[in-house]
């Protein structure tokens, strides 16, 4: 008997606690301070691996946080990547916003205004979606309406962007009236291209240490180059660490959720406008407090898209039906690390068409789905070159224009002929067949096609099968044949 009232007095004991834990979770109305990089892919961070990189800011988010292994966004391509996380949906299905120059229209919900509705002092510094309106009626007139961009440097490296984020970020918080939740948006301009010409070596990182993927030849150009993109990820890192001093002078740290993650990957060959990893994966880790359980590891699949509607729930604000992201608020406050959510086993990503590098302006239309060990993926027209042709020339994009100009890119232009050079250039800018399979734990930079091999007739099958039926279900136009990307009038000036 004795037993049995110790065992009753014991389950009280938890149930009540998890109650009191999931109350105080779901009542606790975060501030949210949300730092999106531009062009960095998931592993250029010293919390995920890289020996190269030296980010102590962010490194400290992970410690005190969260972080997630297999995140990935909408699309590989700022605007619709962007539009994806303002409107929680998949790229495929926000028309033009589906495009790198595409517009967003207003009939879409964007999450930043139903926090804003309810409560929220909402701001934002930096680049947030772009292109912007263009001055169309009936397009978002900005995702977010209150800017604060006057705050700058009185200088920066060539090519860093000259707005001082954090001090951006402090005069939002000066103009916030006293006991209201914030939401504030940080969208750097780094490490985007341009870049300052051997600027890595000369703030000292060792390119020695840089991990040069397989779809790279290991040559010099190739590690500085890469080590100019991570000087910039440097210089985000020390925003990212006086906006944690901020928030701690200013006794927010602990109830502000931190966000950082990454628009879309970087700016190389066969990376970013691709749905491969180096395209897609992205780099997210969330902090907050004693909310989230200190230096977990999350290897469930999860999208940016997702972001939106655990904001809102969070903020205790409705989330809207035609959203297609889905919370992650089980994973945010689980102890648990590694995989979690069993019904949390894939995401998909889009591609449809960034610059206009083909004839009659055609794109390049993809999708893939996505688990933690998988990644397979459709190209709709093999016909066309991935990454746009040879022999068309756009200003500003070059030649190739899916790949933004560049060292590596160069490098790769002067060695097309070369046959010693033939696979690397395949693999960056070659025509590609209609169905691709990787087996990401054996192949992580994903160079090696196993669509054909019999051997994964079943999981390509499989793959396949969820990808159709998930395009089906949210309303994808190509899983009826259709493409109206190809009819959008993109002068809208």
């Amino acid at each position: 008997m004795k037993l049995l009232n110790l065992i009753l007095t014991f389950s009280c004991v938890f149930f009540l606690s998890t109650c009191t834990v999931r109350k105080s979770n779901e009542t606790l109305k975060p501030n949210i301070l949300f730092i999106i990089t531009d062009d960095q892919s998931w592993e250029h961070a010293g919390c995920y691996g890289d020996k190269a990189l030296r980010t102590p800011s962010i490194d400290r988010l992970a410690s005190e946080g969260v972080r997630f292994e297999n995140a990935y966004c909408a699309a590989p391509s700022c605007s619709p990547s962007r539009a994806g996380i303002f409107t929680g949906q998949d790229a495929f299905r926000l028309e033009e916003g589906g495009i790198l120059t595409g517009i967003l229209w207003e009939k879409f919900i964007v999450f930043p205004k139903l926090l804003a509705d309810n409560g929220y002092h909402v701001g934002a510094t930096g680049k947030r979606y772009w292109p912007r309106t263009q001055n169309v009626e009936g397009a978002v007139d900005e995702p977010i309406s209150n800017i604060y961009d006057r705050q700058r440097h009185d200088s920066t490296p060539d090519f860093i962007s000259k707005r001082d984020y954090s001090a951006s970020f402090e005069e939002f918080l000066d103009d916030n009236p006293e006991g209201k939740a914030f939401f504030f948006w940080v969208g750097t301009g780094e490490p985007h291209r341009k870049y300052e010409i051997d600027r890595g070596i000369r703030t000292g990182i060792d390119t020695s240490r840089i991990r040069i993927p397989a779809f790279f030849t290991d040559v010099p150009v190739a590690r500085l180059d890469m080590a100019d993109y991570m000087a910039e990820i440097e210089w985000v890192d020390k925003a990212v660490g006086k906006m944690i001093d901020i928030l701690e002078l200013k006794d927010l740290l602990d109830n502000t959720l931190i966000i950082y993650t990454s628009d879309n990957g970087m700016p190389f060959p066969r990376a970013k406008a691709t749905l491969y990893d180096h395209g897609v994966r992205m780099p997210l880790i969330m902090r907050w407090g004693n909310e989230i359980k200190k230096g977990r590891v999350v290897t469930d699949p999860v999208s940016l898209i997702d972001m939106a509607p655990t904001f809102l729930e969070l903020a205790g604000v409705d989330v809207p039906e035609e959203m297609t992201g889905r919370s992650i608020t089980n994973l945010l406050f689980s102890s648990e690390s590694g995989d979690i959510d069993p019904d949390r086993d894939f995401v998909v990503t889009t591609f449809e068409k960034h610059t206009l590098c083909r004839p009659d302006s055609m794109g390049f239309p993809r999708r893939a789905i996505h688990t933690d060990k998988w990644t397979y993926i459709i190209n709709f027209e093999p016909d066309r070159y991935p990454m746009g042709n040879a022999d068309l020339f756009i200003p500003r994009w070059d030649v190739l224009g899916d790949t933004d100009p560049g060292r590596l890119k160069e490098y790769f232009k002067q060695n097309m002929e070369n046959p010693e050079f033939k696979n690397y250039w395949d693999l960056a800018f070659g025509k590609v067949p209609r169905e691709q399979l990787f087996n990401k734990k054996n192949d992580p930079d994903m160079v090696n096609n196993l669509a054909d091999d019999p051997a994964y007739k079943e999981i390509k099958t499989d793959l396949k099968t969820k990808l159709e039926n998930y395009l089906k279900e949210h309303n994808d136009p190509r899983s009826r044949g259709e493409s109206p990307w190809d009819t959008y009038n993109l002068d809208k000036s």
